[in-house]
């Protein structure tokens, strides 16, 4: 049976998720560890602390009070590049203040071992589904990123085991 056969009334998602359930686990998995560790973050850094919000007059001393002192962006964008390789990271004070604060990096290409392994799956994933998917680089470009958002995100918020 040819894979197009397979994948028969399957979503790009759904098809993409099924090709590469190990990849896609694996890059998940060193995604999350990495964004525990804040080493990396940190060593890039370029907004100066202390940092306050403007708002709520809370200060921020460091980089990690900043980070587990506010919360996520649950949707919207989170982070993006600007000019060159820097890029922002956006997150929210606290409630009731809920304002939208911002960090910025020099750049955002990890050279750990970790980040280079899943710069590897993620070189992988794309071979195989231009291999397997009828559809152009750029849209499975965005096939991957989508799934690989979707599966951090459900990750991310699963409760421990």
């Amino acid at each position: 049976m040819s894979s197009s056969a397979a994948f028969r009334g399957l979503s790009l998602h759904e098809q993409a998720s099924a090709l590469l359930p190990e990849e896609i686990s694996e890059i998940v998995s060193i995604s999350l560890n990495l964004s525990r560790s804040l080493g990396f973050l940190k060593s890039r850094l370029k907004t100066p602390f202390p940092k306050r919000c403007a708002k709520c007059s809370t200060s921020f001393e460091s980089f990690e009070d900043f980070f587990y002192r506010t919360e996520e962006i649950t949707s919207g964008t989170v982070s993006y590049p600007i000019l060159g390789q820097d890029f922002y990271m956006h997150r929210n004070c606290l409630p009731p203040c809920d304002t939208t604060l911002i960090v910025v990096f020099e750049d955002r290409r990890d050279e750990t071992p970790e980040g280079m392994r899943r710069r590897e799956l993620f070189e992988t994933c794309i071979a195989t589904l231009r291999q397997h998917l009828e559809i152009g680089e750029a849209e499975v470009r965005d096939v991957l990123l989508s799934v690989l958002a979707n599966e951090l995100t459900r990750r991310a918020h699963a409760p421990s085991p």
